[in-house]
């Protein structure tokens, strides 16, 4: 059936196409600043003087594709370690005599209670490798504040890691021979750290805050990380203090960075070597940069050297550079036993939380906390007083509440098509999962996404409008001398204005730092409006050239919400595949849920603040069913794709588990997989034939008649254990391989004491047994335990595993030929359990093969776990 149009449809369907188009040539532009396309890496053969990406590139080519691992207790580890050291070397051959440089590569050990994805845990270490270049000036001294950049160069379980951390080794190295090539002297000693135990909770950094002797003289800090193969290095914490922001606002030649960050960042699970230095073990102040998109590839096989993302190491690359130049440039920079000196705390408390964001990577804005406590107060105080101004020439208090009531009702339809912006795609995601085989239908293709759920939020956006397409005015129009869709136009945008200054409140009195976004609204908006009000004298309300001189104010505004929201929901798309598998029935549909209402509210974002305008021409009953038509077209063209590939893959953990007793008795082995987002085992088998006919399970395998994995069979990786349920357990084929190893064991290494006020003291030595590949032992201990050997003989907060008893844990990591030796105090009679899981990283032929059964969209890590039990 065709559908007619009259000529204010018509004219609907061209603003909504010139809308569309605008909107398209925006997003062109911001997949090119997030991908890094505006950045030309510099060859191999660039002058010695310039950051060249080709030269680090080479770093980590050889790091992770040369070197097979760098995972603490691989080979590759210490020959990572040599190679770095050998670079360092020869910068040190080649500076000249103006340069005192200085080597080390230090062994630390040490034990220490943290938080860790909001679980309490102990960990104890020893032997991990730090690797430090000190480069400064002939004449300083040894006492001389110095700037810190620390980056790790081991890796994640079964990764190359080229991306996390290959590349910040490789950014270090090439800055480091920068220095020296270019002849700048640093005015202040910079240091190099390549810690070598990130991977384990940031030991490596504690390490050396702990124990090194440079640590004193540190006045700042920059952190390099990775979460995925470029993109925005975005800096994700500062502080304390504004100064590391503002010395990078000052320096950075590709600025990626906004103060909103450091609001999601404590929600997001995870964390860096950052909270080492400035948080847990230092207050120093300093920057923790983190390439942020390439979310796919992280921690899997597929962070190869092939899927970093040109561009992106030269950008971090140029901002390093100019950062190390700021920070020891300036006369802020004190050493570390100096930071907690009255006057610098002083400045930072005064200073602390400032407000900042990059526009499009072109520049920053950067203003201060102060600042910011006036500057965000304006919008809602210009809303609060706008009754009064719009009355100024018939002023009454009766047409003044007329006034305050309507632009009362405009902010409630505003913040009703908000809401109904967000509820939208999520209802039709939920609707959608109802009708599909499988979640995430969007994950590999992201547009799809977009194509589904920005229709559906434009649908909610509109809804108000279309509903109450007559304002229901309480002011009396024949007094006001205008016309009512002018009044109602009015109603509408200071309504609109009023929600978005009022939510830039909100953010400044619960003391977040990202009301910026709001703000830049609301002082769009203002200049938008005026632009209209004087087209629509000259054109009218309705007409078209009105509503393009209120676009246009707005489009370094939309610009940049198309950039940060663009850029947030890509990142969200690429880490559900990470983000774990919830129970169901609500598992099933968080992503989705969670990627709709991420959708909406960015769409509300950039398109809200036109709809108070372009609403008339867009609310239009032929506009909302073209919009129907194309979320039905969604949904039907979103069916048709798998959600994984090779360029996203599915991620898959599989344990060959060891239950043994004593060094030399094998009681059980098995097989437990789990994946780590919504869609399940049972949709992984009936995709992956081959893997289910190894296991010798079938294709319609149900979760009822499986033989389901224990969550506290997965101890070895505790903490992040508790992203898997329903796991699964397969018996494992016997190998020879298991025939003469030794396997880890725990004894009582001698007599248990007794102490005068009853408590009991057993000693305990720890043996791995022949294993050659260990990246980390954990001990869960439960009973009466009082106190221990580790953490300075300090308990963490005891954890509940599964509704069981108090458990404590610790994990143990370094490589030795020594035993573990420890003690644990209990303050009573009862007995002490601790369960012991030790995860070797060698795999039998028997793991190899069911790995390599798995299609390519699915990407495997595999490992080796030896249980055993024991009581004291």
């Amino acid at each position: 059936m065709a559908l007619r149009f009259n000529s204010d449809d018509a004219t609907g369907y061209k603003l909504l196409l010139c809308l569309a188009l605008m909107y398209g040539l925006m997003s062109m532009l911001v997949h090119s600043i997030v991908h890094m396309k505006f950045v030309k890496p510099l060859a191999i053969d660039a002058p010695l003087h310039r950051f060249s990406e080709a030269r680090a590139v080479e770093h980590v080519r050889v790091l992770s594709q040369e070197i097979d691992g760098r995972q603490e207790g691989r080979p590759g580890f210490r020959e990572a370690a040599r190679y770095i050291k050998g670079q360092l070397e020869m910068m040190k051959e080649r500076a000249s005599d103006k340069f005192r440089i200085e080597i080390e590569e230090t062994v630390v050990d040490g034990s220490f209670n943290m938080m860790f994805l909001g679980h309490s845990i102990s960990l104890g270490y020893r032997n991990h490798t730090n690797i430090l270049m000190r480069i400064s000036s002939v004449d300083s001294l040894d006492t001389d504040p110095s700037v810190l950049v620390n980056g790790h160069f081991d890796s994640p379980l079964g990764s190359p890691g080229a991306g996390d951390c290959g590349s910040c080794v490789a950014s270090m190295l090439e800055v480091g021979r920068l220095i020296v090539d270019s002849g700048w002297i640093p005015p202040r000693p910079v240091i190099f750290l390549f810690n070598g135990a990130e991977e384990l909770f940031m030991l490596g950094a504690h390490g050396f805050m702990e124990k090194h002797r440079w640590r004193d003289t540190i006045g700042a800090f920059v952190n390099v990380e990775a979460s995925g193969t470029g993109g925005l290095d975005l800096v994700c914490q500062s502080g304390p203090g504004s100064w590391p922001s503002r010395i990078y606002a000052q320096s950075a030649v590709y600025p990626m960075a906004h103060s909103a960050a450091q609001d999601v960042f404590p929600v997001i699970p995870g964390d860096t070597d950052y909270r080492m230095f400035s948080e847990d073990y230092g207050n120093i102040p300093g920057l923790d940069i983190i390439f942020i998109l390439g979310g796919y590839f992280y921690h899997t096989s597929y962070d190869t050297v092939e899927r970093l993302l040109p561009g992106s190491i030269q950008a971090r690359g140029d901002n390093l550079f100019n950062l190390i130049k700021g920070f020891a440039n300036s006369s802020m920079l004190q050493n570390f036993n100096k930071q907690a000196s009255p006057e610098i705390t002083i400045h930072q408390d005064k200073d602390d939380g400032a407000i900042f964001f990059d526009y499009l990577s072109w520049f920053m804005v950067f203003y201060s906390r102060r600042l910011a406590l006036v500057l965000h107060k304006i919008p809602i105080a210009v809303f609060l007083v706008m009754p009064f101004l719009l009355n100024l020439r018939e002023f009454s208090m009766t047409s003044c509440l007329a006034t305050f009531s309507d632009l009362t009702k405009g902010f409630l339809f505003h913040a009703l098509g908000f809401l109904l912006a967000i509820v939208s795609p999520i209802m039709f995601s939920i609707i959608r999962l109802l009708f599909t085989n499988y979640s995430m239908n969007w994950f590999s293709r992201p547009y799809l996404a977009y194509l589904m759920f920005i229709p559906c939020s434009l649908v909610g956006l509109l809804i108000p409008r279309t509903i109450w397409s007559c304002f229901p005015l309480s002011q009396d129009v024949s007094v006001l001398q205008t016309s009512r869709e002018a009044v109602s136009d009015e109603a509408r945008f200071w309504g609109a204005f009023g929600f978005f200054s009022s939510l830039t409140m909100a953010y400044l009195l619960a003391g977040l730092s990202g009301g910026f976004l709001t703000f830049f609204t609301c002082i769009s908006m203002l200049a938008a409006w005026l632009s209209f009000s004087v087209a629509a004298k000259y054109y009218g309300h309705r007409s078209l050239r009105s509503i393009l001189f209120y676009v246009i104010p707005m489009v370094p505004y939309l610009a940049y919400s198309v950039y940060f929201g663009g850029f947030l929901a890509q990142f969200l798309i690429e880490k559900t595949g990470m983000m774990g598998s919830i129970p169901p029935p609500y598992g099933y549909f968080i992503p989705d849920i969670v990627v709709a209402a991420t959708i909406g509210v960015v769409t509300s974002v950039c398109v809200g603040p036109l709809i108070p305008v372009c609403g008339h021409w867009l609310a239009r009953s032929s506009i909302l069913q073209f919009l129907l038509q194309l979320i039905v077209i969604g949904l039907a063209v979103s069916s048709q794709f798998f959600p994984y590939s090779m360029a996203a893959p599915k991620r898959v953990v599989l344990q060959q588990t060891y239950l043994t007793s004593g060094p030399n008795h094998l009681e059980n082995s098995s097989y437990e997989i789990s994946v780590v987002d919504s869609n399940s085992l049972i949709f992984l088998f009936k995709h992956a034939p081959d893997v289910a006919k190894e296991l010798q399970t079938d294709l319609d395998l149900s979760f009822e008649t499986a033989n389901l994995s224990r969550q506290e069979n997965w101890l070895a990786l505790f903490p992040v254990s508790f992203l898997f349920t329903r796991s699964l357990k397969f018996p494992a084929k016997e190998s020879t391989a298991e025939q003469g190893l030794y396997f880890p064991y725990l004894i009582a290494s001698k007599p248990q004491t007794i102490s005068d006020n009853g408590s009991r003291r057993v000693y305990l030595e720890l043996s791995l047994g022949s294993l050659e590949e260990i990246w980390v032992t954990v001990l869960n201990i439960t009973g009466p335990l009082s106190s221990w050997s580790f953490a300075d003989n300090k308990l963490p907060a005891p954890e509940m595993l599964n509704g069981g008893p108090p458990s404590y844990i610790c994990r143990l990591s370094g490589a030795s030929h020594r035993n573990w030796t420890f003690w644990l105090e209990a303050n009573n009679d009862e007995e002490l359990r601790i369960n012991v899981a030790v995860l070797d990283q060698q795999l039998t032929s028997e793991v190899k093969k069911l790995k390599s059964l798995f299609p390519e969209w699915v990407d495997v890590i595999a490992y080796s776990s030896f249980m055993s039990a024991y009581t004291f």
